[in-house]
């Protein structure tokens, strides 16, 4: 046994390695180091040399383990960049900075060996949901399970909730045709349907004409927004009725906000402005007085209908503004996810 017992003195001389027992212990020091190495990504003849070479060294007095780590920091010193052998891992590195077009053909190239991430999937999820929803039109039930699969539940739940009960079925049915794919395969269907999202034309804006136009509406005086709704019934019709499922104004109170939502939504209302808005309301808006101020406390509501008794100065644009500050609120609440606003007619 003596003979296999290692001089641990100072003086004992370096022992005598080959580059491949120098590298068997530098690897051996990055696992027992909680550091992963990449062993798995060599080849298997590699890998199985690599646990040979461990095996024949037994063991490494301490002088030589220096002497192999001083030898490793040098050379990791005098390399300025390393840059991998292997044309796959470095396109997968540069995941969504190379164009959609080389990627596509290094793809064809290098088959399978060619896994890129998930720059392209998230560039399709940052597009809005019309647009994804029209992109699964065109295709396969399977394509838009995977589809669905990348994106966030709640966000992959709205979109099946807006397709046509025979499609959703379809979609639903093909996750179970989903199980198989590879990590090449799903790369490559990402590339396809970046290229796709590449192809559309840039916009420079995130919300629809109708929308934008509506938010517009939605702030200006009642009188202005029905004469420029009625001007664009006669000027594009199928403009205007988008137009008016986008505008949320005071006159659309009763039929879009649920009567319980009503104290919540009311609460961030300046009492002055309620008692200017039930004081200076015109008549065509009555009916929405009479709903807000019927489904508060009573007590509330007759307080607001003292204080508008008070008030026998209120002028147009006061109550305009009160009426305004209503529908912000309503809107300020609905974004914050206090309440749902229902739909709007047609």
């Amino acid at each position: 046994m003596s003979d296999l017992t290692p001089t641990l003195g100072a003086d004992a001389p370096i022992r005598r390695l080959s580059p491949r027992q120098k590298a068997a212990v530098v690897i051996h020091l990055l696992v027992s180091g909680g550091v992963d190495p990449g062993i798995r990504e060599l080849p298997a003849h590699q890998q199985r040399r690599l646990v040979s070479d461990l095996a024949d060294l037994r063991f490494v007095d301490r002088r030589t383990l220096a002497a192999v780590v001083r030898e490793f920091a040098g050379e990791l010193d005098s390399i300025g960049l390393h840059f991998p052998r292997d044309p796959a891992r470095i396109i997968a590195g540069f995941d969504g900075a190379l164009s959609l077009e080389v990627v596509e053909a290094m793809t064809a190239e290098l088959g399978d060996n060619l896994v890129v991430g998930d720059a392209t999937w998230a560039k399709l999820a940052a597009q809005p949901d019309a647009d994804i929803s029209e992109m699964m039109t065109e295709e396969s039930d399977e394509i838009c399970a995977i589809i669905l699969s990348k994106l966030v539940p709640e966000r992959a739940a709205r979109l099946l909730g807006q397709m046509d009960e025979t499609r959703a079925n379809g979609v639903t049915a093909a996750f179970s045709r989903t199980r198989e794919i590879g990590p090449a395969a799903l790369a490559r269907i990402g590339l396809a349907l970046g290229r796709q999202t590449c192809a559309a034309p840039a916009r420079a804006f995130t919300t629809t004409p109708e929308a934008r136009i509506g938010e517009i509406l939605n702030a200006a005086r009642s009188d202005l927004r029905r004469g420029l709704l009625d001007a664009l019934d006669e000027s594009d019709a199928t403009f205007a009725g988008q137009v008016r499922a986008s505008v949320f104004s005071f006159e659309n109170v009763p039929q879009r906000l649920d009567p319980r939502d009503v104290p919540r939504a009311l609460r961030a209302v300046a009492p002055d402005k309620l008692a200017a808005v039930v004081a200076g309301a015109p008549e065509s808006q009555a009916q929405v007085v009479d709903f807000l101020l019927s489904n508060i406390s009573t007590r509330l509501a007759s307080q607001i209908r003292e204080d508008a008794a008070d008030r026998d100065d209120v002028q147009p644009e006061e109550a305009e503004a009160g009426m305004l500050a209503i529908v912000a609120a309503i809107r300020e609440a609905e974004a914050a996810g206090d309440l749902e606003l229902k739909p709007a007619d047609g």
